[in-house]
This record gives C-alpha cells, structure tokens and sequence, in this order.
C-alpha cells in the first residue's frame, strides 16, 4: 500500500519559524550592542552603591538608561509594521494555497512553499479574505508581543544585574537566555498558528465542496500527544460539538499537527 501523502504543511511553518527566528537574532544583536556601550560601567562587575570606579560620573545610571532606551529603539527598527504585514501575508497565504491544493486534488500535501507565494489568493472569496485579514492582523501582534517581551525583560534583566555587582559575562548570559527563549516561542507560534489556520481553512473548504465528515489524520511520530494516537484514523461530522478533541477541529489544540481528511 502506498505511504498516505501528508496532509500538514511542514515546509511552510519551518520556514515561518526561521524566518521570525532571523528578527530574534536581529534583536540579539541590538542587545549585545548595548551591552557593548555600558562596559565601562560593569567590567569585572558594579556595585550601584559601593563601586568608586564610578563615582566619577554620578549620571552613569542615567547613561545606562539612555542606552537602554537606545536599545528597545534599534530593536523596533528592525523591522518596520510594512515589513511584518508582508512576512504574515505570505505565510497566511501559503497556508491558504496549501489548502487549495489538498480540497483540488484530495490527496495530502502538495509541494508549496512560501516563497513562491507572491499574491493574494483569496482575492474572490469574501469570507476567507476577511480570515485571512484577522489572521495577518493576529500574526503581526503575535510577534511585536515577542518583541516587546523581549526588551523589557532584558531591561529588568540589566539592571537587576547590574546592582547585584554581575559582569560583562553575565549580561551576555543573559542576552543569550532570553534569546533561546524567545526562539522557542517562536517555534511554538509557528506550530500553532499553522495548524489554527490550516484547520480551520481546510474545514470551511470541505464543507464548501459538500463534505459533512472528516477523518482525523495525525503525524504518525512520536511527538503526537496520546489523545490524538487514539483520535488517529477516526471519522467524525463537522458539526458535532462533541467530535475530535473534545469539539476542536484536527491542528486547533495548542501545539497540533494533526488535520483533517475530508470524506466526500
């Protein structure tokens, strides 16, 4: 028997992931940057009321401020809103054309990538167009948030450090810390949203083309969740509340890869 073709868009979500991976690394770099800037003021480590190396300058917390200001600037700059809308336009539209391919041809996945995504595909279809808007709207808020966390943890994280005598080592510990942090979220941001979207695309698709029942599909690894080991292979009714994962849809649980096969 013929291997099932895969009905889940691997290659688009790792690419969605590398890419808001590459504005991660951007910001690391404006942090190191900055940290560069206040050496003078933590080498070998700083004591806010007891180092006399900085007695000298009674506005060197001042300094570190302004740089710190500094920082979170050159990490908005980054990237501009321009820039982020397009990033979450391409991958919603990829996810989207990945869908097309599947209800067309009703086997599994269909080599997309979203690279070769260069316009709106759903242009003339009113509804998945206003989805695909709050999609967009949703991703782009989704990692200004990461961005935002990110600087103001590493803020708190400076100074705290900073007055507990830490060093240069220290802050770039630090930096890098949060940095994996970061990374990880944005995996998971990747997984989620894909399925989300996936999922929910997919179902509207199906039941357009007249499907009423879906199969539930799974990974078949050893990262699917025990639940949808057992879900694996099932069929059940779109408008069964009861249905799938206690009424989610195949990819809409946190961190699924699951989706659906629709039964025409």
């Amino acid at each position: 028997m013929a291997k099932r073709k895969n009905g889940y868009p691997r290659t688009i979500e790792k690419w969605y992931a590398r890419e808001i991976d590459k504005l991660v690394f951007k910001w690391q770099k404006q942090a190191n940057l900055a940290v560069a800037m206040i050496k003078p003021y933590v080498l070998g480590g700083t004591k806010m009321l007891q180092d006399a190396d900085n007695s000298d300058d009674p506005n060197w917390v001042r300094y570190v401020q302004q740089v710190l200001n500094l920082m979170s600037t050159s990490i908005d700059n980054v990237q501009s809103t321009q820039e982020l809308n397009s990033l979450a336009s391409r991958y919603v539209y990829s996810v989207d054309s990945f869908s097309t391919n599947k209800v067309k041809h009703k086997t599994g996945a269909v080599q997309v990538t979203a690279s070769a995504i260069a316009i709106n595909p759903l242009a003339n279809n009113a509804k998945l167009q206003e989805y695909a808007q709050a999609k967009i709207i949703e991703n782009v808020n989704l990692i200004n948030k990461l961005k935002e966390t990110y600087k103001q943890r590493l803020q708190s994280d400076i100074y705290r450090l900073i007055s507990n005598g830490s060093g240069i080592t220290d802050l770039s510990h630090d930096i890098s810390s949060r940095t994996g942090m970061a990374l990880r979220h944005a995996t998971l941001i990747a997984n989620d949203q894909t399925g989300t979207i996936l999922s929910q695309i997919d179902a509207y698709r199906d039941q357009k083309a007249g499907a009423e029942k879906y199969i539930w599909r799974s990974m078949e690894d050893g990262r699917v969740r025990p639940k949808h080991q057992e879900l694996d292979g099932k069929t059940f009714e779109y408008d069964d509340p009861n249905g799938g994962d206690d009424g989610q849809l195949p990819g809409e649980p946190i961190n699924c890869r699951c989706y659906q096969d629709a039964v025409f």
